[in-house]
């Protein structure tokens, strides 16, 4: 029976952490939303923003890896 109490508070903690998880999610979703409104698009972003890491950048030609890849996917032109 003592040990009871810990467990009802773990559950606790665990609903609390799950509610603010929740919480943040859709805060991030309202902002994404609220960003692509602003900029004029519609819905959510379908690519990464201009600047971001994962961008390709059209000045630096494709590994060999990147070019099997998109040879493989049926988008090399």
């Amino acid at each position: 029976m003592a040990f009871s109490g810990a467990r009802r508070v773990r559950q606790a903690a665990r609903a609390l952490a799950a509610c603010f998880w929740e919480c943040l999610v859709a805060a991030g979703a309202a902002y994404v939303a609220g960003e692509a409104a602003r900029d004029g698009a519609a819905g959510l972003l379908h690519e990464p923003p201009p600047g971001h890491p994962e961008r390709l950048r059209p000045d630096v030609p494709l590994t060999s890896l990147e070019r099997a890849l998109l040879r493989e996917l049926d988008l090399a032109d």
